[in-house]
């Protein structure tokens, strides 16, 4: 099985290793226990390019492959003005797998921009993202998202990020959402609630 790690490379510097480190531990752990861990700062080459880079690294978990295949390529963030929540059974996306089908089809389906992923009427992340909600005077992500995203832990340890239950009713509670992932942080991209979409069947 294929993994994916996409981690943040601005200005000669990798950004949030060890919490990318922390999940490819829990994936070897998983998919390919008692296996030697593999050490970001030995994988990744050491650059001195200036901007903003997305470095992904693809994978695969077993005790006999743990080839790391890399990709740089300079970041420019997608344009995203409008959401749509759309309803969907449980995921299993704890972590990065490469197969994406899941998500990707519920993606097509949608009449926005991107999507936000509701389960049984919880809300919890974006397609490529997760979510940050803004009520006025803080902000709070999904309690139970599909994927524990690094920017998500980072901001949640830093404690500028709240975790509570959300659901689909909650929004008119929010005024905004912030999408975020390892790419992007808190307040970078911002959707206003106005511009969320509810599930079809909900009017």
């Amino acid at each position: 099985m294929r993994f994916i790690e996409s981690i943040l490379f601005r200005d000669g510097s990798y950004h949030n290793l060890s919490l990318h480190q922390e999940r490819i531990d829990r994936t070897f752990s998983r998919y390919a226990p008692h296996t030697d861990v593999h050490h970001l700062m030995r994988i990744l080459p050491d650059l001195k390019m200036s901007g903003v880079y997305k470095v992904r690294m693809i994978y695969e978990a077993s005790a006999e492959d743990a080839k790391f295949d890399l990709e740089f390529a300079e970041y420019f963030p997608r344009k995203i003005k409008t959401l749509e929540i759309v309803k969907s059974k449980p995921i299993d996306y704890a972590l990065k797998y490469e197969d994406r089908g899941e998500i990707n089809n519920l993606l097509e389906t949608s009449r926005a921009d991107d999507i936000i992923i509701s389960v049984n009427d919880g809300l919890t992340d974006g397609s490529y993202f997760n979510l940050a909600f803004w009520d006025g005077s803080a902000w709070f992500t999904p309690k139970n998202p599909l994927l524990k995203g690094v920017r998500r832990t980072q901001l949640i340890q830093e404690g500028k990020l709240k975790e509570r239950e959300i659901l689909v009713s909650d929004l008119r509670l929010f005024e905004k959402v912030s999408l975020i992932n390892a790419m992007l942080d808190l307040g970078e991209l911002e959707i206003p609630s106005s511009a969320i979409l509810l599930p079809k069947n909900d009017g």
